[in-house]
């Protein structure tokens, strides 16, 4: 079975702060590909995410059709397009000027922890989240949208992308790139497992205490 694929092209753009007319994003049933050199917007990620189960239900989806993001200062809107995707300039690496994700930020009133890690998952990015929480600072670290290491107040590796989970207050900023010692770290286990049985721990916790205030 061939991967699915599906090549959009910005045809209208207001006052975005990452991308332009004729921008193209390629969406695959693992990953999303942006414009060379700009950043990963979470929130366009979060609109892609939900429009993927969309069409992988559909043998023909209708070119015709005119999807939208505007959860920010600005507004894009893009469509189906047959023209091949734009193929990265060869060589180019994020040290050679391209931007990067190193100045996404924001706070957890408008994201939570669980986008952040599937936006970065989606994306297969490779560097550092950091949180801020009220209870002290969280971190995890992934390679290629997986995750490699976390730390959050004495807990480490899964328990402490368990904990970070519950967190619900607090800010964040995503660092890309990794040092040479963490690149060759194992992985801490299939991304989508620990996703799932974190939140299954975040709702049994959030149950219990539901029963203890009644």
């Amino acid at each position: 079975m061939q991967p699915y694929t599906a090549v959009f092209k910005i045809v209208d753009e207001l006052n975005c702060p990452l991308y332009k007319k004729g921008d193209q994003i390629v969406l695959r049933d693992n990953a999303v590909a942006f414009p060379e050199c700009k950043p990963a917007c979470f929130i366009l990620i979060r609109e892609l995410t939900q429009l993927l189960f969309k069409l992988l239900g559909k043998e023909q989806p209708d070119p015709s059709l005119l999807y939208g993001c505007g959860g920010c200062t600005g507004l894009i809107k893009f469509k189906l397009t047959d023209e091949q995707a734009m193929p990265d300039k060869e060589g180019a690496t994020e040290a050679e000027g391209c931007a990067t994700t190193s100045g996404i930020h924001g706070n957890l009133n408008t994201f939570s922890t669980t986008e952040i890690f599937q936006a970065l998952n989606l994306s297969e990015k490779t560097g550092i989240i950091r949180f801020d929480f009220p209870g002290g600072p969280g971190s995890a670290l992934f390679r290629d949208g997986e995750f490699i290491r976390a730390t959050y107040l004495q807990e480490t590796g899964l328990a402490a992308i368990f904990a970070m989970l519950a967190e619900k207050e607090g800010s964040f900023h995503f660092e890309a790139g990794l040092a040479e010692e963490e690149r060759h770290r194992d992985q801490l286990g299939n991304f989508m497992m620990i996703l799932m049985e974190g939140m299954r721990k975040v709702d049994e916790g959030e149950d219990r205490e539901s029963v203890q205030d009644h």
